[in-house]
C-alpha cells in the first residue's frame, strides 16, 4: 500500500484524527441584540471594490451550512503565501490517503473514496507567491464535511502560518462547472503551473497515475 511522501502536515500541530462519519449539522448562528442607536457611533462609508482574478471575485462564496449538504466545492482561505500548487497538492493527497486508510479499515457500510478532481490557487504573478486562497472540488459531498470539520477554524493547519484556516463553499459548484467558466480564460502569467487544473482519474492520495489537465490559456505575450 502506497504512502504519502513528504508529509506536509504540520508536525507541530494537535494530532489530526481522520473523520470517517458524517458530522451533526451545524448548529444555528448566534444572533446579538443590536445595541441602542444612540450609543452607535456612525462609521464613515468606505467604497470597497473586491479584487478580481481572471473575472473571478475574490470573495465569491458562500458560508457552508446545514443546508449545503450536496455541495462539493470549497474554497479555502488563509493558506501561506509561499504555497504553489504542488505544496497545496500534496496536503490535500495526505488528507485524501488518511481518511481512505481510516475508512477501509473501519469497513463501515457508508465508504465512499475521498478524492478531489480539480484544484485551482490563485497566485500573484509578479510577486511569484499565492493569493492565499484555492478553490477544490471533491468527488463526493461527505468529503466536503469531512474536510470541514477536520481544518475549518483550526489552527496550524499548514506548517509556517500561525493563521486560523477557514472553509466556505464556493457559488460555483462541481467540476464542469469550474472547468466551464475558466476554459475561456487568458491569464496574465508567465507559466501553465499557474492555471487552474483537473484530474482524471481524481487524487485519492495513493500516488497512483493521474492525468492532469489545465484549465484557460496564458496571455500570448507571457509565453
Amino acid at each position: 500500500m502506497a504512502a504519502v511522501q513528504g508529509s506536509s502536515l504540520n508536525p507541530h500541530a494537535p494530532e489530526y484524527i481522520p473523520v470517517s462519519t458524517l458530522p451533526p449539522p451545524l448548529p444555528p448562528p448566534r444572533t446579538v441584540d443590536s445595541p441602542p442607536q444612540e450609543n452607535v457611533r456612525p462609521r464613515r462609508q468606505r467604497r470597497h471594490i473586491p479584487p478580481r482574478l481572471g473575472g473571478l471575485v475574490k470573495y465569491d462564496v458562500i458560508p457552508i451550512s446545514s443546508t449545503h449538504e450536496n455541495k462539493t466545492t470549497v474554497m479555502i482561505k488563509n493558506i501561506p503565501y509561499h504555497y504553489n500548487r504542488e505544496m497545496l497538492m500534496q496536503f490535500l493527497d495526505e488528507y485524501c490517503f488518511l481518511e481512505n486508510q481510516n475508512a477501509r479499515n473501519s469497513n463501515g457500510e457508508n465508504f465512499h473514496v475521498f478524492a478531489y478532481d480539480f484544484l485551482y490557487l490563485p497566485m500573484d504573478y509578479k510577486n511569484n507567491r499565492s493569493i492565499g486562497y484555492a478553490f477544490v472540488n471533491f468527488t463526493d459531498h461527505r468529503t466536503l464535511w469531512n474536510f470541514f470539520w477536520a481544518f475549518n477554524d483550526k489552527l496550524h493547519v499548514f506548517p509556517g502560518s500561525v493563521k486560523s484556516v477557514e472553509i466556505v463553499a464556493a457559488k460555483i459548484q462541481g467540476k464542469n462547472a469550474l472547468v466551464n467558466r475558466f476554459k475561456k480564460t487568458r491569464l496574465m502569467c508567465k507559466s501553465e503551473r499557474f492555471l487552474p487544473v483537473w484530474f482524471n482519474p481524481p487524487r485519492d492520495g495513493y500516488g497512483e497515475w493521474v492525468q492532469m489537465i489545465t484549465v484557460g490559456a496564458l496571455q500570448s505575450h507571457y509565453r
